[in-house]
């Protein structure tokens, strides 16, 4: 009997599903998200993928051995500022905690543009308790059960529908914030409770702070999605528990999620970079530049030998600095739903704000009125009104048209396709830029990498955003389109830790016992799950940093029974170098003493996957166009008409060169002239440049003045 595992990305515009068998076979297919319940559009996506494998939902779900789910709810409630009302329990003397923050509101260097921040919790729902503890850890004023006990009441009678707790010091010694979690469990079981010392014990007092409120702030909305996800699976015939995507890399269970909602931060694009660093190793590239373009955005990271980056104490919103940890990606608005707009020097600008699923583009019919991006590339000629989503939508051209020449074009002076060209090219720079801004600024030479290319929208884009910034090769995945679904696939489950250990010499003994105990933890909460010993991986890790530094580096701690001073000292010695290695020669803090910070435990329980197998490359038949027809090429500001391939048609082996048009019931993909498409044994596909240098050079130039 075939058994399945699915994968289901939520995004903003599309739910995307693929379905991975047991006889190495994969099934791909998206629907509409529908924000208003998350799971109509997960349960229409499955309705089109059983079609499409020939099988009742029913029984596709009730062969299911694993069911991963990725999410934009979190993210988006933190992106809206809609959660839950929030009380906040702190150390007397503490309650402006949030107020003053770190000073700085956010990354401007414009003292105009450092506005006072959002506040997820109103100054009055702030409860200050008299307690206090010392840096030890020590009891130096103990907080009574009344105290306690008056604290709760004051919120639940406030009205707030979630409790945060945190308190000074509570990451050494809990025992006052545990006092306040039982009185709140027992007397007010249905608010939603975070405690900091449990989510995160590690000193910083407003990351940590932030982190407990964010965490209660979405927990109200986890918890509704997360319960209807499993009750409309289940009665449809799932029998296996669902597992959700944190934005650091790996899954946990549905109980867990509704523990820790903010962990699901981001954990579409993080599918989509597990996804590549796989299919990076699987086809032998160590040095990647990831893009992933859908409906709302542009989400693009670095694999540097073949190893996900993760960013700590990450910054959300671009104004709330947290504790959390995830996988380094930078979005920006820049999505087929993203809107185009002249600012006010009549500068054809293309987003943040996004059309979205409702009403979406103009050219879908729905209602939308304001023209996008996918407008533009219909009306370029780039997308066939015909093939769009595998026949299943056709487009609408004339009223995109009819509002980018009125919206764009009457103000510069250009038709509808010289406006949707404008279009194309502004959208095309601000991409460009995201990936310098991943690789040059960050001291990457971006044509030492690959172009791994995701997401439905990037395929008309993905060679011109290549040649800007001078890479050669482009990956598009077979399953470009729901590539972040198919990524979570290839996630493990994953459990991990972090606490406040402090060190800088001497007896280590506080150091392995942190250790051991968060490896039980974790280990435990795995074995519950279902994995065995013998499937679990254990890594120790630890923050060290050069005293008087702000940011720690993550730096590997070798996992032993008789951890001592010794191993720590030669961790020191080797900092350094580290360090140098990370941020360049020269950048170490000579002779100036390394700390250890705070410890951690990944643990890792390797998820079964079924493998995809290769295709055997022969001498395919030479393939020919399925037509032609009319496409305004945006860069060279000029119509041709251009053969446009089935993909169906394009077996492994199969070679076309540019200019051409390859359409997939999913995505449509450009490939310009100078470019050869190849479709490789995995049925990936394939661009190269095939200029030499110096006329990429030449060619470049040309594109920067055009884009400009």
């Amino acid at each position: 009997m075939t058994q399945y595992h699915i994968g289901c990305d939520i995004g903003g515009t599309f739910t995307d599903i693929v379905v991975a068998t047991s006889d190495g076979e994969v099934f791909t297919d998206k629907a509409d998200t529908t924000p208003l319940n998350l799971a109509d559009g997960l349960l229409q996506a499955l309705d089109n993928v059983a079609e499409q494998i020939g099988v009742a939902v029913e029984e596709l779900l009730g062969n299911c051995r694993r069911f991963v789910n990725g999410t934009t709810v979190v993210t988006n409630s933190i992106a809206e500022l809609k959660g839950a009302r929030v009380g906040l329990i702190t150390t007397k003397g503490f309650g402006d905690n949030l107020l003053i923050a770190r000073s700085a509101r956010n990354a401007h260097r414009d003292h105009h543009k450092q506005l006072n921040l959002p506040q997820i919790v109103d100054r009055d729902d702030v409860v200050e308790v008299t307690e206090r503890l010392d840096r030890k850890g020590r009891v130096v004023v103990p907080l009574t059960e009344d105290e306690a006990r008056r604290a709760v009441r004051e919120l639940a009678d406030r009205g707030v529908e979630a409790v945060a707790v945190s308190l000074l010091w509570s990451f050494l010694n809990p025992v006052h914030e545990e006092l306040v979690a039982r009185i709140a469990a027992e007397e007010y079981p249905k608010l939603f409770l975070s405690v900091s010392s449990r989510l995160h014990p590690v000193i910083r007092e407003y990351e940590r702070t932030m982190t407990t409120v964010l965490n209660s702030f979405t927990g109200l909305r986890v918890a509704e999605y997360t319960e209807r996800i499993e009750r409309e699976l289940a009665e449809r015939g799932l029998r296996v528990p669902v597992a959700f995507m944190q934005g650091f890399g790996g899954t946990l269970s549905a109980t867990e999620a509704r523990d820790r909602p903010i962990t699901l931060i981001d954990s579409g694009p993080a599918g989509g970079v597990i996804g590549a660093r796989e299919l990076a190793t699987r086809l032998g590239i160590r040095d990647v530049v990831t893009a992933d373009m859908g409906g709302t955005s542009f989400d693009v990271s670095v694999l540097q030998d073949a190893k996900t980056m993760v960013t700590q104490r990450v910054m959300l919103r671009d104004q709330f600095l947290t504790a959390l940890s995830k996988i380094d990606v930078f979005p920006i608005g820049a999505g087929g739903g993203s809107i185009a707009w002249l600012d006010a020097r009549g500068i054809p600008q293309v987003g943040p704000h996004s059309a979205g699923a409702e009403p979406g583009p103009i050219c879908y019919g729905k209602g939308g009125t304001a023209p996008t991006v996918t407008d533009a590339s219909a009306v370029l000629g780039l997308l066939d009104p015909k093939a769009f989503f595998g026949g299943r939508r056709r487009l609408d051209i004339a009223p995109a048209a009819d509002a980018l020449q009125r919206e764009v074009g009457e103000r510069l002076g250009l038709d509808a396709r010289q406006a949707a060209a404008a279009v194309y090219r502004m959208v095309t720079s601000n991409m460009s830029n995201a990936v310098r801004a991943v690789t040059v600024e960050r001291g990457h030479d971006p044509r030492t990498f690959s172009l791994f290319c995701f997401g439905g929208a990037i395929g008309i884009f993905a060679a011109d955003i290549a040649r800007s910034i001078g890479i050669r090769k482009v990956v598009i995945p077979s399953d470009a389109a729901v590539f972040s679904a198919h990524g979570l696939l290839a996630t493990d489950d994953v459990r991990t830790q972090t606490r406040s250990t402090m060190w800088s010499g001497g007896d280590a003994s506080h150091v392995a016992q942190s250790l051991r105990e968060l490896e039980e933890e974790q280990v435990a909460a795995l074995r519950e799950a279902g994995y065995s010993d013998e499937r679990i991986d254990i890594e120790w890790q630890g923050d060290f940093k050069f005293a008087g530094q702000q940011w720690e580096l993550r730096v590997p701690i070798p996992r032993k029974p008789d951890l001592a001073e010794a191993d720590l000292v030669a961790l020191q010695e080797s900092f350094p170098q580290r360090y140098e290695a990370e941020y360049g020669a020269g950048t170490a803090w000579v002779n100036s003493p390394v700390v250890l910070m705070s410890v951690r435990v990944v643990a890792t329980g390797r998820a079964e996957t079924f493998e995809r197998a290769p295709a055997r490359i022969g001498q395919p038949a030479e393939v020919a166009p399925r037509r032609r027809r009319p496409v305004y090429l945006p860069l060279a500001g000029e119509q041709q008409d251009v053969d446009v391939y089935d993909a169906a048609d394009l077996v492994p082996g199969s070679t076309l060169t540019g200019p051409a048009m390859v359409e997939h019931p999913l995505t449509t993909i450009q490939v310009p002239s100078h470019w050869q498409f190849t479709v490789d044994e995995w049925s990936n596909f394939i661009l190269t440049d095939t200029r030499d240098r110096a006329e990429q050079a030449d060619e470049h130039r040309t594109l920067m003045e055009a884009t400009r």
